[in-house]
């Protein structure tokens, strides 16, 4: 005879709401199938609970507070919900009954909309934002929400950047997001602005949600704060990036100016970069200009950006140019007196 089907388990990780005994619980049965549950009345259980089997992707995002506790219900990862009792003593085995989303759990077991992860009464664990800094800015001055948007935009894309040099030349870091880092350097064709966004876009998708930046307080009032949390060598590498353009911004943006008018002047900023003639006498003048103007950026491996592009000196220079570009703007709310200070602060 065959033998019998294995129940279902999962492992009690933490309680997230405690009223009078729990209320809501987050269980794992692997690291990308978690189940996050909320308590229910059923009778002849001790404690009832009703659960919706979610990716380690949605309770990241649930977790920093991009989407609410209902949708998790709504639409888990793995399209799987399970009733099952919290008896004490079992936390490392509880057993699983699989049950479907009906009517019936919509109407008396999923969550109203608009709870989210800070209206827990217990604190959430994280695993994945220890040993990460936090870096604090002090704003000044009036600032609306497109001020904010684009402030964040552009210190995400520049975090985002450094990041993914670093990342591509670390040992530990996997294969498949080495392979998309480079995919994401060579696959654009960089001839106008949704190209580079889809560039940017594409660097912080080949991340993973424990390595992007994340918000940790953002007060309007002026004068305001922004917190965000990352890693403190790439904090350190923007910083140290920020001076450098600080300290020679005018020479910076001459050297700027003299390649973005070149590659104008020979139709170029629009031009194929795989048609691109890659040993000429252009692109000899572009590898070179493209160099000096990476250390003014404060970028000292310049030769990996040249290799991620496939060594295309058009594609290398029109990068350093977007780079540029968001880097000045990031400046630029520290010259306009916007951003006053800044602190680093290093992990516990």
């Amino acid at each position: 005879m065959p033998k019998s089907k294995q129940p279902a388990t999962g492992k009690l990780v933490q309680v997230l709401e405690y009223m009078d005994g729990p209320q809501a619980v987050l269980l794992e049965r692997s690291a990308d199938n978690k189940i996050i549950a909320v308590a229910i009345d059923k009778e002849g259980d001790q404690n009832p609970f009703f659960g919706a089997a979610i990716s380690f992707d949605q309770w990241e995002r649930y977790r920093r507070g991009v989407l609410d506790l209902r949708f998790l219900f709504m639409f888990p990862r793995w399209k799987e919900w399970y009733l099952f009792d919290l008896k004490s003593g079992q936390e490392e085995s509880i057993e699983l009954k699989r049950t479907p989303r009906d009517s019936l759990a919509e109407a008396n077991y999923v969550p109203n909309a608009g709870f989210f992860s800070y209206d827990h009464s217990e604190p959430i664990k994280s695993t994945d934002t220890e040993g990460l800094a936090i870096q604090k800015y002090k704003t000044d001055g009036i600032w609306d929400l497109p001020d904010f948007t684009e402030f964040y935009h552009k210190l995400t894309d520049i975090y985002v950047f450094f990041l993914s040099l670093q990342k591509y030349t670390t040992s530990t870091t996997p294969f498949e997001e080495r392979r998309r880092i480079r995919e994401s350097f060579v696959g654009h064709p960089l001839r106008g602005g949704s190209s580079y966004v889809n560039l940017y876009s594409d660097l912080m998708s080949a991340q993973g949600l424990s390595d992007r930046l994340s918000v940790g307080k953002l007060q309007y009032a002026s004068p305001g704060e922004v917190d965000v949390r990352g890693r403190l060598d790439i904090f350190s590498k923007m910083r140290g990036s920020l001076d450098k353009f600080e300290n020679n911004y005018e020479s910076i943006r001459r050297d700027y100016n003299k390649i973005h008018g070149y590659l104008a002047k020979n139709k170029l900023l629009k031009a194929d970069s795989e048609k691109f003639d890659n040993d000429g006498s252009i692109s000899q003048f572009l590898l070179k200009e493209s160099y000096d103007f990476s250390g003014g950026l404060g970028i000292d491996n310049a030769e990996l950006i040249y290799e991620l592009t496939g060594r295309n000196a058009l594609k290398f220079s029109k990068i350093l140019l977007s780079h540029f570009r968001r880097l000045e703007r990031y400046f630029m709310f520290f010259a306009e007196g916007r951003i006053r200070d800044t602190e680093i602060i290093a992990p516990n």
